[in-house]
């Protein structure tokens, strides 16, 4: 007869739980600093996502934030709004729009990508340097894992 213990682990013992916690308070450091940006995290990652690829689809754009492409209208909405981007028809393509960043988005992009590093560092700041590769690395393999 199996002497295992039965009952459930606690939280904090599921790595499930300890990811989801570390996420959670990381987008809310994030949160905190891209607000005194005057941004948010899914518009940041989409200014990104634009300065990375210009003629990015409204599709691969709602992937690179997570969001829906419901979603991600209001956020071209707000960012074109607020001077960020500029949307314009695709000179041949009449169905296609184009999404390009202003100066003050390429400016917000930058600050952007300082605030997120900053966290990240902040996050890391625990870790060594090979700590930091090696958690990096066996996320990227718990996430393949998952796909399959």
């Amino acid at each position: 007869m199996s002497t295992m213990n039965s009952a459930p682990r606690s939280g904090t013992d599921w790595i499930g739980y300890n990811l989801k916690i570390t996420q959670h308070r990381l987008r809310q450091r994030l949160d905190a600093e891209l607000a005194r940006l005057g941004i948010t995290a899914p518009q940041n990652a989409v200014l990104l996502a634009i300065a990375g690829n210009p003629r990015i689809s409204n599709a691969d754009l709602a992937r690179s934030a997570f969001v829906t492409p419901q979603t991600m209208q209001g956020i071209l909405v707000n960012l074109e709004r607020g001077g960020l981007i500029v949307r314009s028809p695709h000179p041949e393509h009449g169905r296609v729009i184009m999404t390009e960043l202003t100066k003050a988005g390429q400016k917000a992009v930058a600050d952007g990508a300082k605030a997120a590093d900053a966290v990240e560092r902040q996050m890391l700041s625990r870790l060594s340097t090979d700590e930091a590769r090696l958690l990096c690395d066996l996320l990227k393999r718990c996430a393949a894992a998952l796909d399959d």
